[in-house]
Order: structure tokens, then sequence, then C-alpha cells
């Protein structure tokens, strides 16, 4: 979603806690955890993405603490996923 003002990503993610945790580290809002009741016929129910879209647009961003002072990533494993008859 963008805006005058500013741009939203909006990411889903599952219930997975490694992918929780992974997503926590990149997002924005942090702490915030929204919960959608699910899915009906493939759309999610519109009175809860309309609360969650009235939320986020009054709410003030701050920019996280641990991002502002860490702007760098540390990676412990790289995996080369070219096929290497290709390079």
């Amino acid at each position: 979603f963008s805006g005058k003002k500013r741009r939203l990503t909006i990411i889903e993610c599952g219930c997975d806690i490694n992918t929780m945790i992974d997503l926590a580290k990149v997002a924005d809002l942090g702490a915030k955890l929204f919960y959608l009741s699910g899915m009906v016929h493939g759309e999610y129910q519109k009175q809860e993405v309309h609360n969650l879209g009235r939320f986020i647009s009054v709410m003030k961003f701050r920019p996280l603490t641990w991002q502002t002072s860490h702007p760098y990533v540390l990676v412990d494993r790289m995996e080369e996923l070219t096929n290497p008859e290709d390079v």
C-alpha cells in the first residue's frame, strides 16, 4: 500500500515460530501482531482488513532501537543456487 506520506508492505506469515522470528527482525511495527481469523472463500474478512487498515493508519511509527543500532546483517549460511553448468 502506498500513500502520500508512507508506503506499507504487508507480509503474510505462517504458523511457524522461525518464520515469525525472521519477519520480526525486519518489521517496522516490531512487537505488533495482527491476527486475522482466516480466509473465507479465498479472501480475508472485509471487516477485519478494514480494522487492520484503520489501526495502521492512525498509529505512530517509531524506528526499532535494534534496527537503528545494528545497520548490518550477519549471515550464518549461504547457499549458491546457480547451476554450475550455467556459469
